[in-house]
């Protein structure tokens, strides 16, 4: 069973990156079949998260028989919530995902089995720490976080190595224009968010490494690239949360619809 889970695990990463592989001539319908698996990965393990919140909002704040209270126990409202955020997360995670170098893909994979097995720990550190069957859940949200910052700072730290493009001899309007014609997508649905992502992310590392060339300090540098990869931060949430998904129980889930909107 728990190998399972690993290659569970394994799974929508070779999805991510079959389309990092093949997103040059990857017609829109096939991106769409290898978003899927990933979207309802990342809305089960946001749906978690939230339900639980839900609870301990309602259950501890609100009043039971209020309006607003109501409003938020409608399972509708908070399912079409969380696939709200999850497909913005998934797009993100996409349009990121075919800027990272090979190297920081390695990582990722390694990524796959530190998790299962540091979660697997961490379950185990929570008991007589949390309730009984919220360990899973709270070893998740913890790792969320934590893995999204190990990764920000890593892939961070390597940028700092790469050979850059340099723009410093073109036009804003140029290294826009420039940045923008590297991205070829079949998709015409993820091309135009790549495009603006790329000319975004052109602009913004000339004004960074401007203002890095005046920083002598290693740490100084490091926090410049850090606020440069705020938006890559994003897309590694969404890759925390796509490979923590299959460790959810069936039993997790249940467990927290069947005690409904309040704590107890």
């Amino acid at each position: 069973m728990q190998a399972f889970r690993l290659l569970y695990m394994l799974f929508p990463g070779l999805l991510l990156l079959g389309w990092v592989m093949w997103s040059d001539s990857l017609p829109c319908v096939g991106v769409l079949l290898l978003m899927l698996p990933v979207l309802a990965l990342i809305v089960l393990n946001m749906l978690e998260v939230a339900l639980l919140r839900r609870r301990a909002l309602v259950g501890m704040y609100l009043e039971g028989e209020s309006w607003l209270s109501r409003l938020m126990c409608r399972k509708a409202v908070l399912f079409l919530w969380q696939v709200t955020k999850a497909t913005v997360l998934v797009f993100i995670l996409f349009v990121e995902a075919l800027d990272w170098p090979p190297w920081f893909w390695l990582l990722l994979l390694l990524d796959i089995p530190v998790l299962f097995f540091t979660s697997h720990w961490l379950e185990q550190s929570l008991q007589g720490q949390v309730k009984a069957g919220a360990q899973g859940i709270i070893a998740r949200r913890l790792l969320v976080t934590v893995n999204t910052l190990i990764l920000a700072l890593l892939l961070a730290g390597g940028w700092m190595f790469e050979p850059q493009t340099d723009y410093r001899d073109m036009s804003w309007q140029a290294t826009a224009v420039y940045a923008a014609q590297q991205e070829q997508l079949h998709c015409e649905l993820l091309a135009p968010l790549a495009r603006t992502k790329a000319v975004q992310q052109a602009l913004v590392e000339r004004l960074v490494r401007q203002g890095l060339e005046m920083l002598t300090n290693t740490w100084g540098k490091l926090a410049g690239w850090l606020l440069f990869f705020f938006w890559s931060g994003l897309s590694l949430w969404a890759w925390s949360r796509m490979l923590l998904a299959p460790l959810i129980q069936k039993v997790d889930l249940d467990r927290l619809m069947h005690k409904g909107c309040y704590l107890g």
